[in-house]
């Protein structure tokens, strides 16, 4: 038994020993289980194992085959393949090798990672050891360690000199500061190393948002191109950010040779045309426009071209210079066709903890009047704020504000653009603003200048030098309420002589709604006010130092009443609201005040910061609201469909010193309603009023219609003011309709019944798409004041998303 066991013992000795000297110069096997047939030419390893080879090859599989007289090598099931001396690793399912020739291939899905520099990822890629090239014939990804992402249908890689080829490339940019882009090509070369490309049939693919639109598709078309990290170029290229399509585009810039320039951050054209739906409009020898990683950067901005009959055909070229980081500029100079000269700047400063901007422009040559003829025009704006970062403060802001202008009617008749200018541009504001705000109380104070573009000079400007406002609230644990303290004063020049300071400090408590048990709410509010007043010329306060302490007391009473069923869903509310200040007001008559059911309940209606509304009052109203309950789907949804108010007040004396067009002075004040009706959802009915206390006459009204039926929209909008109300009857129309989501046409116009004139008619038909707007319009009216004029013109206009809008002379009608 012994020598059977000895025999067997030398024999598998005897084997293994034979096997590494027949493949020792080739392959080492390290397996468990090794199957020798075919008379020692085939060699069959299974339960997984490792096959090195004297080339530094490492391969692990679950099982291999392998044929002595081809000496070929398959492997199989969860294939590893390292190559140790060129640091590459190779995953796939089926892997073969071809010593004889070094050529591996697999078959199947495939990963491949070469020096942690390169990502592949494939089906049935080769691998040529000793000219280390990689290659495949089906779709592949190569990632690189920077995330940039080749998509190709087939490829041929170069490991060593690290030079890519393929067919129907796809290469996206891993850009994670500016975005990332996206470039095909039919063909295309790449040295991976020198980051250089060269390639046919080529559109590069910009993000969406490169011009704030995400329905746009900005792209570049180009029959060849090639490049590097900085530079890219375009031969015969087109470029357009409209949406794709399978029609034309409605834009797109033709030119012979494209430039990005990656350092200038500039996409620069050459030979450029502008075709509008394949329609050669413009022609530009050279063009350019901030490439799309761009924040600010130095260029022209979009233009415009158009004209007016108060100023004749202008053309507007801005432009941008990014000075530094924090400091920027931009000149808008407009040409007129009259040879006048407007020039605007913007000038922006940002550092950590200020802001400043400021805004001059400059014409020369203007004629008003006939008396005034090559009058010079000018403004100045300006505006710091900065952060002061005071301890202790949430909020320490200071805002220095300057704004001048030498002509009354300059920014109207020119219309001048920027962010400093006012929305209503017929007074001027100067000023020194401290802002503080601390977690227990706010502080602001200023010292301020009013200019009215209006009037004689001495009586146009307002001074309030200084004023503040300082702010507080309390809360008491064992006081059901709050508590706020608010003290506020300014000294105060108008009218060149007319003096007024004061000082104001108000503590006012607002106490907790209270429900009873029959549904009643109720709450109180008590005012108190400290006035400290003396002036100089002025109808309201005496040229003595006064002294006053007032009061005011609110009590307020409601009863919601609800009434819901499964359509409809009801609320009625009457509300009464009881008022006492027992002291006597100063003279506010003339002071403008519009009273309605918005603020009619309020415990300062009137707003009026030198007293309370003086006597007893009682203010009744009324509020009913019906809505409907739809279900779809287990889902209500309520509906508006009827909205109305009604309020009025009552006293016991009239009080005179109470403003007079608010009808508050009265015993009896007039009817305040206000009624909204929504039938169905495309029509809606909107009506405030206000009616005197004998129901003969409404000295308010104002009627806002709107209805919409598909693609038809018009609204109607009436306000007449009679009587101690006012005096103004307006009628105004506005009726658009969308043939499609692209064209439509917008009629605006508004009639003076007061003064029996129709203001202005506008009439516009308008195309507009992602990437472009044009536009026929009517316009006429009737504004006449000094330098501006009444105008009627016809014109056509067009926007093209980004570069600019461009209206040819407007032609005034006579």
């Amino acid at each position: 038994m012994k020598n059977k066991f000895a025999t067997c013992f030398l024999v598998i000795i005897f084997t293994l020993c034979n096997l590494s000297k027949v493949l020792g110069e080739e392959f080492i096997f390290e397996v468990s289980d090794l199957e020798i047939v075919d008379n020692g030419n085939t060699y069959k390893g299974n339960n997984r194992g490792t096959i090195r080879t004297d080339s530094q090859l490492k391969l692990i599989s679950d099982n291999f085959e392998y044929l002595k007289k081809i000496n070929r090598l398959e492997a199989n099931g969860n294939v590893q393949l390292f190559d140790l001396n060129n640091d590459i690793s190779i995953n796939a399912q089926q892997i073969f090798y071809l010593k004889n020739e070094e050529k591996i291939f697999t078959l199947g899905k495939t990963l491949i990672k070469i020096s942690n520099k390169y990502d592949i990822e494939g089906f049935d890629l080769i691998f040529f050891k000793n000219k280390m090239i990689l290659s495949s014939k089906k779709n592949a990804i190569i990632t690189d360690s920077e995330s940039n992402t080749y998509k190709l249908e087939q490829f041929q890689y170069s490991i060593d000199k690290e030079i890519l080829k393929g067919e129907n490339i796809v290469a996206i940019t891993n850009d994670k500061k500016n975005k990332s882009d996206e470039f095909s090509f039919k063909t295309g070369f790449f040295d991976l190393k020198k980051n250089k490309f060269l390639g046919k049939n080529i559109i590069a693919k910009f993000h969406k948002n490169l011009f704030g639109n995400n329905e746009n598709d900005p792209r570049i078309s180009a029959v060849s191109g090639y490049g590097n990290k900085f530079n890219t170029y375009f031969e015969k290229g087109v470029f357009t950010s409209c949406k794709k399509t399978d029609k034309c585009p409605p834009w797109k810039i033709t030119s012979n040779k494209i430039h990005h320039d990656k350092i200038k951050k500039q996409i620069t054209y050459k030979n450029a045309w502008l075709e509008v739906y394949d329609f050669p409009v413009a022609y530009f020898p050279k063009f350019f426009h901030p490439d799309p990683t761009v924040e600010r950067q130095s260029g022209f901005l979009k233009p415009e071209f158009g004209s007016s009959d108060n100023l004749g055909g202008s053309v507007y070229m801005p432009y941008f210079i990014a000075i530094s980081d924090d400091k920027d500029l931009t000149i808008k100079p407009r040409l007129f066709g009259d040879n006048k000269f407007l020039l605007q700047s913007e000038y922006r400063l940002k550092t950590k903890n200020s802001l400043t901007i400021s805004d001059f422009s400059f014409v020369n040559g203007h004629d008003s009047s006939t008396q005034d003829k090559g009058d010079t025009r000018s403004h100045l704006f300006t505006n710091t704020l900065v952060d002061l970062s005071l301890d202790n403060f949430r909020k320490s802001m200071l805002q220095v504000q300057y704004q001048k202008v030498s002509n009354d009617n300059y920014l109207k008749v020119f219309d001048l653009q920027s962010p400093l200018l006012l929305d209503d541009n017929s007074v001027l504001e100067t000023k020194i603003e401290l802002d503080l705000e601390h977690e227990n109380y706010d502080l602001t104070t200023s010292f301020e200048m009013y200019e009215t573009l209006e009037g004689s000079n001495s009586d146009r400007y307002q001074y309030v030098l200084p004023s503040y406002d300082f702010s507080k609230n309390y809360i008491f644990e064992n006081i059901k309420g709050s508590f706020n303290f608010n003290s506020y004063g300014d000294n105060t020049l108008n009218d060149t002589n007319v003096a007024t300071s004061s000082i104001s400090n108000d503590l006012n408590y607002s106490a907790l709604n209270k429900f009873f048990d029959n549904g009643i709410k109720t709450n109180f509010e008590v005012a108190l006010k400290n006035i400290n007043t003396v002036g100089k010329n002025n109808p309201t306060y005496k040229n003595s130092p006064q002294s006053e302490l007032m009061s005011a007391y609110t009590y307020n009473a409601s009863l919601p009443l609800i009434k819901k069923n499964p359509k409809t869903f009801n609320t009625l509310e009457p509300k009464l609201s009881l008022r006492l200040s027992p002291h006597e007001m100063k003279n506010n008559s003339n002071e403008s005040r519009r009273i309605d059911v918005s603020n009619i309940f309020s415990s300062n209606r009137l707003s009026l910061g030198n007293s309370f509304e003086a006597g007893e009052s009682i203010t009744l109203g009324l509020n009913f609201k019906k809505e409907k309950v739809n279900t779809s789907n287990k889902i209500n949804e309520i509906e508006e469909y009827i909205d109305f108010k009604l309020a009025s007040v009552f006293r016991l004396d009239e009080e005179k010193n109470i403003p007079t067009n608010s009808t508050l002075n009265k015993k009896n004040s007039n009817i305040f309603g206000q009624f909204n009706f929504k039938p169905v959802k495309n029509i809606s009915l909107g009506y405030n009023f206000s009616l005197t206390e004998d129901l003969n006459t409404f000295e308010y009204s104002s009627l806002i219609t709107q209805m919409e039926f598909g693609n038809f929209v018009t609204q109607f909008d009436y306000l007449e003011e009679r009587g101690v109300v006012g005096s103004t009857n307006i009628i105004k129309n506005t009726t658009k309709y969308n043939f499609d989501d692209q064209n439509s046409i917008l009629f605006n116009t508004r009639r003076n019944r007061k003064l029996d004139l129709t203001e202005y008619y506008d009439l516009i038909y308008e195309y507009k798409n992602d990437c472009l707007v044009a536009g026929i319009k009517y316009r006429k009216n009737y504004y006449n004041d000094a330098d501006i004029k009444p105008v009627e013109e016809l014109f056509f206009s067009i926007t093209i998303v980004p570069l600019g809008t461009f209206s040819p002379d407007k032609m005034a009608l006579k």
